[in-house]
This record gives C-alpha cells, sequence and structure tokens, in this order.
C-alpha cells in the first residue's frame, strides 16, 4: 500500500501540467519554470503557446519572443505580452528632467512659423524655447531633444534663425517620408478593417472613403462590425447611402464575426471591389477590445489567407502624445498597415504623427481635413510638414 502510494504520486508528479496550472505559475511570476515547461511542448495547442510566448517576454528573451510572434501572428497571441514585447526596455529619466526644465516657463503657445519669425539671435535661449514648443506640439519628448541638440552641435554651420527653420522642417521631412505608403487594393475584393477608439472619427472616415472609392468606379460593400455602440449601425448606415456604397449590418449586440462573415459571403459572392470593414471601439476592457479585433481578422482568413489587404488605425490628431498610446495597444493585436489622422482641421496641429512615425514606422495613409464627404486627402509628408510652420 505504501509503495502504491508513492507510485501514485511520481506518476502524478511526471503528468503535464494543465492550463490552468500552467496560466497560475504564471500569475506567481514563476516564468522560468513555465519556460522550461512548454520550451518541447508549446506547439501542443494554442493555449499553451501563448502561454509560451508570455513566459519568453516576461524573461526578457526578445528575440525568441519575435521569432515566435512571426511564426504564428500576432492574432493568436495575448495583446499584453505583445505590447510588452514591442515596448522599448525604459531608458534613464534624464529627458524627462530636460522636459520639467522646458516646461518652467507658461509663456503662451506660439505656432513654428511665428516662433521663428519672432526671434533673431540663435542662442542659447532660442534653443530651449525651440525644445519647449516642439513638445508642446507633440512631436515627442525624444525628437524634440535629440532634433535641438543637433542643432545644437551644428550652430556655427546656420547662417541666420530661417536657416535652422528650414533644416527642422528638412528634419520633419526626412522622419515622415520614412512612413511614406501607398494605400493598397490589389485583390478582389479588397478587404480593408478600420480600427481605432470611439470618438476618433472612424465611423466618418469609412463613409468618406467609401464615396472617394464609389466615384472612382468601384463597387463597395460597408460592413457594420460594430455592434457594440449605440447606434453605431444605423449612423454607418447613413454614410453608405450618402457615399452610394452597399450596406450590410445587423441589431445592436449581435455578433460582429457572423455580421462580417455575411458581408464578406456577400462581397466575394457577388463581386465588389472593396469591402470596408467598421469595428468596435470601446468594450468592457482593453483586452476584450483587442480580443474582437483578433477575431475579426480570422474571420477574414477563413475567406482569404492573405487579407485583410489593409488594416487602418484612426487616430483623432487632436489627442497628441495618446495617441501614440493608442497606436501601440492595436498594433499589438492585429498587424496595422497604415495611420488615418483626422480632425486635422482643429486647432492642433499633428505633431504626434512624427513620433509615431519614428518609433512604430507604420505608414500614414489619409487625413482627414474637415467635416465634409470630400475632405479625406492621401497623405503628403512635405505638405504636411510645410503646413506645421504655417
Amino acid at each position: 500500500m505504501v509503495f502504491g502510494f508513492f507510485r501514485r504520486k511520481k506518476e502524478k508528479d511526471k503528468r503535464p501540467l494543465k492550463v490552468g496550472e500552467l496560466r497560475k505559475l504564471l500569475k506567481e511570476g514563476k516564468y522560468k519554470e513555465v519556460y522550461n515547461l512548454l520550451k518541447d511542448r508549446y506547439k501542443e495547442s494554442n493555449e499553451l503557446t501563448q502561454l509560451y510566448f508570455e513566459a519568453l517576454v516576461n524573461l526578457g528573451k526578445r528575440e525568441e519572443a519575435q521569432k515566435l510572434l512571426k511564426e504564428v501572428g500576432k492574432e493568436n497571441l495575448p495583446p499584453s505580452a505583445v505590447l510588452k514585447l514591442m515596448t522599448e526596455p525604459q531608458k534613464g529619466e534624464s529627458l524627462f528632467e530636460k522636459f520639467k526644465r522646458g516646461l518652467k516657463k507658461t509663456r503662451e503657445l506660439l505656432g513654428l512659423g511665428k516662433f521663428f519669425s519672432t526671434h533673431k539671435e540663435l542662442d542659447e535661449e532660442f534653443l530651449e524655447e525651440l525644445e519647449e514648443l516642439l513638445i508642446k506640439l507633440d512631436v515627442g519628448v525624444d525628437t524634440a531633444v535629440s532634433l535641438v541638440e543637433e542643432i545644437r552641435k551644428k550652430r556655427n554651420q546656420f547662417k541666420d534663425i530661417n536657416d535652422v527653420k528650414e533644416y527642422l522642417k528638412r528634419r520633419f521631412k526626412e522622419i515622415l517620408n520614412n512612413c511614406k505608403g501607398e494605400f493598397k487594393l490589389s485583390k478582389k475584393p479588397s478587404v480593408v478593417l478600420f480600427v481605432g477608439v470611439n470618438g476618433s472619427g472612424k465611423t466618418t472616415t469609412v463613409g468618406k472613403l467609401a464615396h472617394k472609392l464609389v466615384k472612382e468606379g468601384k463597387k463597395v460593400l460597408i460592413v457594420a462590425a460594430d455592434t457594440f455602440r449605440a447606434a453605431a449601425t444605423e449612423q454607418l448606415k447613413t454614410w453608405a447611402q450618402r457615399a452610394g456604397a452597399d450596406f450590410v449590418g445587423d441589431r445592436e449586440g449581435a455578433d460582429p464575426g457572423a455580421v462580417l462573415y455575411r458581408g464578406l459571403k456577400k462581397a466575394f459572392d457577388e463581386g465588389y471591389d472593396v469591402v470596408l470593414v467598421d469595428t468596435a471601439g470601446r468594450l468592457h476592457t482593453k483586452e476584450h477590445l483587442l480580443r474582437e479585433m483578433q477575431k475579426l481578422v480570422k474571420v477574414v482568413k477563413k475567406f482569404d489567407k492573405e487579407q485583410p489587404e489593409e488594416v487602418l488605425l484612426v487616430l483623432d490628431a487632436t489627442i497628441g502624445q495618446n495617441s501614440i498610446n493608442q497606436a501601440k495597444l492595436f498594433a499589438s493585436a492585429v498587424d496595422v498597415t497604415g495611420l488615418v489622422l483626422t480632425k486635422l482641421d482643429g486647432t492642433a496641429k499633428g505633431g504626434a504623427v512624427i513620433p509615431i512615425c519614428k518609433q512604430l514606422r507604420i505608414p500614414v495613409k489619409f487625413v482627414g481635413v474637415g467635416e465634409g464627404i470630400d475632405d479625406l486627402e492621401p497623405f503628403d509628408a512635405d505638405k504636411f510638414v510645410d503646413a506645421m510652420f504655417d
């Protein structure tokens, strides 16, 4: 009996741990233990792959985690772990000290054009004020500090203040030209998912782009996969009518995946050129929202493994640095192929696109420059930067 007890205990110790037990180990911070337990069996199921990925990320095994991410796709991994992998290790806080120093003055915020026209001397005071202004314009603390440092080192090469202005414009354009990207519609139908938080202008952008494509002679279908927000379906239906596009939607609370499936079946069966899909912008938790995005991507891949052709993240240009956090959040769940910046007709100059471009290298595809149905334009980096200095 005693020997039987020890034999049963030994057999129990040898059995593989269940998903719930492994998840408990992760919560207890035992990442190394989970890593060792799963390194030879993480491919057995999607759940084990997710747990193994979390262990890799938390152990700082970035190369292995990146390889696994590339292998299975971010739609099959926990968004929180992907976001952690994407976030660079924190640097020292010397930049934050400069940030505090730069904002100690409370002068009124000027535009870049007016700023350069009211300064004559390229001295240290000018450089400090320029750094402060760039930070307030939401180009990012890192970018502001590094650009001003470049100017400081090259000070003797500038003849006057206008030379500094032209140098800054050139550097902005160099950064943004790294994020050039054409809007791709190479398949039939081409499926375009629109993601972003509520209030960013996502639904309006879908309607404006539909109008643009219909004018180009394309057969367009709009799918209302945001069934969580009250009146979202009706709002999008109205935009579809204005744009001359066809529409698929359902009642509030319907399953978004089912609505999308029905829309895609119609599009593939009836020879549409483009399918524009509006998605949810707010659910109970961030994780729930990102999981919903991943679910919709999987629905699209049932029809065509190489789609969606575009996943456009719609950002409100007036929210500044917060747009970077949003971009990172959505990019942790789905492969964002481009940005749409809205509300550039407001008071903001959209300076946050510069750090977004620099940090994430996501192409800017369109900008919203007004409330009219024709006020959606392809992004032009040179014109965008010139407008910042007006």
